[in-house]
């Protein structure tokens, strides 16, 4: 059985890498103990699919999907760190290898795929642009 934490913390860790900007797990990120300060990420865990043998196998595949909130101060700014995100989730190199390894004992991410792109939401109140992303990641055991 995939453990859904382990999943959560390599997307969490390819996403601040690959965007060089902070991302949070279900909250506003901290950065030195303080809440970051936008643009920023924030993904959230979303339906857990099983699929193959039975749930009480443990070699099932397994399909993840997330929610990525990219935060920002401004429309442009959101759609830089959206795009950043989508290159760092999705992106190949010219061989066809996916540019940011997610790594996890024991599974293989196989699929990779874009389930919404909703855009930004200016909330001019707040002073706050957010852009929703959903990723598909599609896991089976490795070996």
């Amino acid at each position: 059985m995939i453990e859904r934490r382990l999943v959560t913390e390599a997307l969490r860790m390819l996403l601040e890498t690959a965007t060089g900007k902070p991302c949070g797990t279900g909250a506003l990120p901290l950065t030195a103990g303080k809440p970051a300060e936008p643009p920023y990420s924030v993904i959230r865990s979303l339906p857990l699919t099983l699929d193959g043998a039975p749930f009480s196998d443990l070699h099932e595949d397994a399909g993840t999907q997330y929610q990525v909130e990219c935060v920002a101060r401004s429309h442009a700014q959101a759609e830089w760190l959206a795009d950043r995100a989508r290159t760092a989730v999705l992106g190949r190199n010219t061989a066809g290898q996916w540019l940011n390894p997610l790594t996890l004992p024991g599974w293989s991410c196989y699929g990779r795929g874009l389930a919404l792109d909703a855009g930004p939401e200016d909330d001019p109140s707040a002073v706050i642009v957010s852009y929703v992303i959903r990723f598909q990641l599609d896991w089976t055991p490795a070996g």
